[in-house]
């Protein structure tokens, strides 16, 4: 399989994945300030979900641009980032409605986390599929990850303490802040990838 086919079939889950996630989000029950206000914690959460699926998607896409090739252990090492990436909408609803319980807020953080180590085990999973010093190169720094990890991890020690638990989402949104913007590493290999194939063709 090619990674651009690869790429296809995960933006199409992570689509239907944010599809779905607004789909949580109920309808005032009424026309004054209060209906909306009552709706909220929804549009929080939701807020956060897709901020943290959208840094996703836009890393998920570097990653596979630089992508050599694509072999069985990527392909279920994708398939399993996806499916925790999938609890995401139903946990954003329980987390909403139950206005930010602790037990729904420590299980949303651990899907969270397991979100993060999946796509960290399919970032090992792609360095090493090909032998492309580059890429191992620009793998080498980890400090997106190392800060995602320690982030989420003390996010689920907040989920312990009663009242500090609800600190929880906004260290959630930070974990994921480096990642808003792109994965400059990845960047880089496919623009000397690109380079050389240049130079090949001239």
């Amino acid at each position: 399989m090619t990674t651009g086919r690869l790429e296809a079939f995960s933006d199409g889950v992570i689509a239907i994945i944010i599809t779905i996630t607004i789909l949580i989000i109920d309808v005032p029950n009424g026309n004054d300030w209060p209906d909306l206000l009552a709706v909220l914690p929804l549009v929080i959460c939701y807020a956060i979900s897709f901020i943290v699926v959208g840094a996703n998607w836009v890393n998920h896409h570097h990653l596979l641009q630089a992508a050599g090739s694509v072999n069985g252990k990527i392909l279920w090492t994708n398939l399993l980032y996806l499916l925790v990436l999938s609890f995401l909408p139903v946990m954003t609803g329980w987390v909403g409605k139950s206005d930010f319980s602790m037990i729904p807020v420590r299980v949303y953080v651990l899907v969270n986390l397991g979100a993060a180590l999946s796509y960290q085990l399919l970032e090992y999973m792609v360095i090493h599929a090909d032998d492309c010093k580059i890429l191992k190169t620009a793998a080498e720094d980890r400090r997106k990850e190392r800060w995602t990890l320690a982030v989420d991890l003390l996010a689920l020690i907040a989920s312990f303490i009663p009242g500090v638990h609800y600190a929880c989402c906004p260290l959630l949104v930070a974990a994921v802040a480096p990642w808003i913007i792109p994965d400059l590493r990845m960047k880089r290999v496919v623009e000397l990838r690109n380079e050389k194939e240049q130079n090949r063709m001239d």
